[in-house]
């Protein structure tokens, strides 16, 4: 059974898996959220550890399979839906999170409370997440995730640990919560302000201003000379978080 078109490629190294959910640390106490439970191998593991498991699969055909699987476990809530639209607290989440939608995770992640999570994604995505001022890899999504998070890489994954086989490697992240965390508002700012990549701060600025009616004068005042002249990516993640919360403010 093969699904590419949704991003996803299923972890089914059992030690793999095991040993994401010993990194969380899963224990009776504990409330786990999964992203994705395509045919119910981590979702199981899980269950047998957990106090109690919310686990979604938008894929209707999987979602029958891991139903007739994990039947047995009265601590399981399956949903077939979309867990980015999920309103279930927890404080645990351990996911292979479907490629195309590491991106709205990271962001659907950062507004909510929990302790820690451990997450299989894209290798290069991971390089986004972990990527430092002024690299290739170094966009919105690195400051949205730097800023709400303490990142740790775990293992870094084979294609042959996945069925089917994706085209490239994977790695397991482990993620936990920071104090201070964007909101929507800022998040967008962000986005924007990173969408000029390449571009003076001073230009940005500027063009984001005129489209959303934001006082320019007042913008520039905020910034230091020095920092209207550099090129938005070379922007470190404070002064990123900073601008966008000034203009959110504005």
């Amino acid at each position: 059974m093969k699904r590419r078109r949704l991003g996803q490629h299923w972890l089914v190294d059992d030690e793999l898996l095991k040993g994401m959910v010993k990194s969380a640390n899963v224990s009776k106490n504990d409330i786990v959220f999964e992203m994705g439970s395509g045919t119910g191998n981590l979702t199981e593991i899980l269950c047998k550890r957990a106090k109690k498991v919310f686990s979604y699969e938008i894929d209707k055909s999987l979602f029958s399979i891991a139903k007739s699987r994990l039947i047995r476990f009265k601590n399981l809530k399956l949903i077939n839906g979309d867990a980015l639209e999920s309103g279930y607290k927890f404080n645990k989440l351990i996911s292979n999170i479907p490629y195309s939608k590491s991106g709205k995770f990271i962001e659907w992640l950062s507004k909510k409370d929990f302790d820690k999570a451990i997450v299989t994604v894209q290798k290069e995505f991971a390089d986004k997440l972990l990527s430092q001022t002024g690299s290739k890899y170094y966009r919105a999504i690195t400051i949205i995730a730097r800023s709400s998070f303490e990142i740790e890489p775990l293992k870094l994954v084979g294609r042959e640990a996945f069925e089917p086989r994706p085209r490239v490697t994977s790695l397991i992240l482990l993620l936990k919560p920071k104090q201070d965390r964007m909101d929507d508002s800022v998040i967008l700012y962000t986005k924007l302000l990173f969408s000029f990549r390449g571009k003076k701060v001073v230009n940005a600025i500027k063009t984001i201003c005129e489209k959303y009616g934001k006082d320019y004068d007042a913008m520039l005042k905020k910034l230091d000379s020095e920092t209207q002249q550099k090129r938005v990516e070379h922007l470190e993640v404070e002064e990123s978080v900073r601008m966008a919360k000034e203009l959110s403010s504005l």
